[in-house]
């Protein structure tokens, strides 16, 4: 029995990655399980007082990556409570610059998008936004648990709340610590479920303890039985690996080739300036580099842009140079 269970977690060879967006939005995005969408959102909000959501709808996959060049947003979920609190929830897979005020924004569009002419701004209902994140956010020293909730408060005694409008979630995945099943919460069941430091004989407990996550225990044998599914999960994890090493290379590149560009000019011209402007212009003269090179080998302007932090028009300028 143990050795089917290893097997059946296994993908050539390799642990099952449950943070794969092809695979989790097999398991959550999909119309006949989203029982287990409204279970983990109602997790999050176990202890924040919110009214347990009691039905949700897809929306349209906006946010999805209909390509390896997505950005890995998996969820694109409206969920209502029954006083009309309206849910977005989304796992987020390799950190990108700027989170915490892109998450601002789809909270912004959400909230707002409710709003029609004529109609009152009492009208508008709160808004949550949760994000789970496959890799850290915030530094430890800064907020070393794995669930942290935002609202806006009144910085005088940080209690006072201008409004109940505004809930941001970050869930970091990396940040779970491991406890027990009886131990856990229903939030840290599911962290333990998608956490790739989980055992095949601890998810077993898991789904023996909570029927959710034995439904998604269940559904992975359909996934794994499909060669479709498999080829789409195996291209994502190629494509995620080879994100990660190009990101890496252009960081140690820029970096280093910058480095050396400035202390140049910083000696030519003997002043502090100098050796910023040289940093500076060594770094752009990198990523003008990188950026013919990426594009002659076929990478597209939206990943040559994510990967160097740029809009897709500057890629495009430069390379059009």
């Amino acid at each position: 029995m143990k050795k089917a269970l290893k097997s059946e977690s296994l993908v050539n060879g390799k642990p099952l990655n449950r943070m794969n967006d092809v695979f989790a939005k097999f398991i959550f995005a999909n119309e006949e399980r989203k029982g287990l969408t409204l279970d983990l959102i109602n997790s999050v909000f176990e202890f924040e007082g919110v009214k347990e959501i009691v039905d949700f709808e897809f929306r349209d996959r906006e946010l999805d990556p209909d390509s390896e060049e997505g950005k890995g947003v998996v969820l694109d979920v409206t969920g209502r409570s029954n006083d009309n609190v309206l849910i977005n929830v989304e796992i987020q897979l390799h950190k990108l610059d700027g989170m915490e005020k892109r998450m601002l924004y789809y909270w912004s569009l959400l909230y707002g998008r409710r709003l029609t002419k004529g109609e009152e701004y009492a009208t508008l209902n709160r808004t949550v936004v949760i994000s789970i994140l496959a890799y850290n956010l915030f530094e430890m020293e800064v907020w070393p648990h794995f669930h942290s909730s935002f609202a806006v408060l009144n910085t005088k005694d940080l209690k006072h709340k201008l409004t109940d409008d505004l809930e941001i979630h970050f869930v970091e995945l990396p940040k779970w610590q491991k406890k027990t099943v009886r131990e856990m919460t229903k939030m840290e069941r599911w962290m333990a479920y998608l956490s790739p430091t989980t055992t095949d004989e601890e998810r077993r407990q898991l789904a023996m303890t909570d029927s959710a996550i034995a439904t998604a225990v269940e559904a992975e044998k359909t996934f794994l039985e499909c060669p479709e599914y498999l080829t789409a999960y195996e291209r994502r994890e190629k494509n995620l690996r080879d994100l990660a090493a190009m990101k890496s290379s252009a960081r140690k590149d820029g970096l280093a080739e910058g480095q050396a560009e400035g202390r140049a000019e910083g000696r030519a011209e003997g002043r502090a300036e100098g050796r910023a402007e040289g940093l500076a212009e060594g770094r752009l003269a990198e990523q003008k580099s990188l950026i013919l090179k990426w594009h002659r080998q076929g990478k597209s302007n939206t990943v040559i842009a994510e990967l160097l932090d740029k809009t897709e028009d500057e890629v495009a300028a430069i390379i059009k140079e």
